[in-house]
């Protein structure tokens, strides 16, 4: 008897399809914007401005406490220092063994995982290799578009978003199910987007291991490892995760409001990374040189106050997720007696990602939002179908403007019921 799978398996197309939504999304509500009628944003994903989570004394960092050489032309792979003491912090976290060679610091996360791809498709002299990528999904599907329309590559997508499901791997057998594909890498959002779910890390670790026995490499994308929810332990890597065919990608641009510097970080070995003229470095190195330095030093307080905390100290921002739990179980409480409104798993991130049960698609549901002045993620560009409507909604915002979204959620609800 043939057993159902728990994913949905999509291909290329269906990645453009994905983009093509988010793409529709974006630009629509560029027309609301341009006419001035938003009124709250609960769509972005992220920490709308530094403000919300860094205090003045962080803030400072930024301006009249950087440091005379954080204003000259740095190394193409990043900031000395900075390398240094993110490899530190990750081996004091994971018990790893990395090194400064280890980290090339990239102008964002986004673009840590293009150039990659582009490492991975040998991309040279105007041709690429022909590859096969598989990626677990749900996850942000825009990061793949150029990978499928410059560099050719084949995306294959276990999608884990059926109804009552889990959004990420569970069993060994769908590990092995991917291995069998043979694909160049096997992309992993860990936790995943929209939702905020982890990977399961004893699955992880096997599929690690086997992937190495096949030479497949294994890309992680860290971005949504913040504000883990109650009772969990966030990523739960140990000194298996420090294997040279693990690639994995992160940044403080959704952590910590800094999306504006445009600064991640890719892990990885020196062969994958390269150098000036190789690699991940020699890929970059023409675009964009070293990442905006004007963020190395607040980068690095940063990076001190994790180790700080990762050795016994206080967690410097506990009254900041403090503040973000009472507005997540607002939102929640609000929202839950809502018969229509079917909540999903949240480990991790600051995002509520929700399914709608009424005959409406996602586009159509953000729509109407949209005229009451409201934007409100659909999640349709993240693997989701548009009839799903399953929906984002990020509570790192002002009171007020929560307030203001949950009343037009419930009267977009009650407007269609009718």
């Amino acid at each position: 008897m043939k057993t159902e799978k728990n994913y949905v398996k999509k291909n290329s197309k269906d990645v453009l399809k994905a983009v093509g939504n988010f793409c529709e999304y974006y630009k629509t509500i560029g027309d609301y914007i341009l006419k001035s009628k938003v009124i709250s944003s609960v769509d972005r994903g992220a920490f709308s401005r530094p403000h919300q989570v860094l205090d003045s004394s962080l803030r400072e960092y930024l301006g009249k406490k950087r440091r005379s050489k954080s204003f000259a032309y740095g190394p193409e792979s990043g900031d000395y220092k900075l390398r240094e003491t993110i490899a530190e912090v990750e081996n004091l976290k994971h018990k790893t063994k990395y090194n400064l060679k280890n980290v090339a610091i990239v102008p964002g996360a986004w673009s840590g995982v293009e150039l990659v791809l582009e490492e991975l498709a040998r991309l040279k002299k105007g041709k690429s290799k022909q590859t096969k990528i598989l990626v677990f999904g749900p996850t942000h599907y825009q990061l793949f578009h150029r990978a499928i329309n410059v560099l050719g590559i084949e995306f294959i997508c276990f999608d884990f978003v059926k109804r009552g499901k889990s959004s990420v791997p569970a069993e060994l057998e769908e590990i092995e199910e991917a291995l069998a594909l043979k694909p160049c890498a096997i992309f992993v959002t860990n936790p995943n987007n929209p939702n905020g779910e982890y990977f399961d890390s004893n699955l992880l670790e096997r599929l690690i291991k086997r992937a190495k026995e096949k030479g497949i490499h294994i890309i992680i994308d860290e971005i949504q490892d913040f504000f883990t929810s109650k009772g969990k332990i966030g990523l739960n890597y140990g000194p298996w995760i420090n294997e040279d065919n693990v690639i994995r990608i992160d940044s403080y641009s959704k952590k910590r409001g800094l999306a504006e510097y445009r600064v991640g970080w890719v892990i990885a070995n020196e062969k994958i990374l390269g150098d000036r003229l190789t690699g991940v470095i020699g890929r970059m190195s023409g675009l964009m040189g070293n990442a905006p330095r004007s963020a190395n030093n607040l980068l690095l307080k940063l990076l001190d106050l994790e180790k700080k905390k990762i050795l016994g100290g206080k967690d410097y921002f506990k009254l900041k997720w403090n503040s973000l739990a009472k507005k997540e179980e607002y939102v929640k409480k609000s929202l839950k007696n809502i018969p229509e409104i079917e909540f999903l798993n949240r480990e991790s991130c600051i995002n509520l990602t929700f399914r709608v049960n009424l005959p409406i698609s996602d586009k159509e549901f953000s729509r109407k939002l949209m005229d009451k002045g409201i934007l409100l993620m659909p999640c349709s560009g993240y693997g989701y179908l548009p009839e799903d409507t399953v929906m984002r909604f990020t509570f790192a915002e002002r009171w007020k403007k929560i307030d203001y979204a949950i009343k037009k959620i419930k009267e977009v609800i009650y407007e269609t019921k009718k």
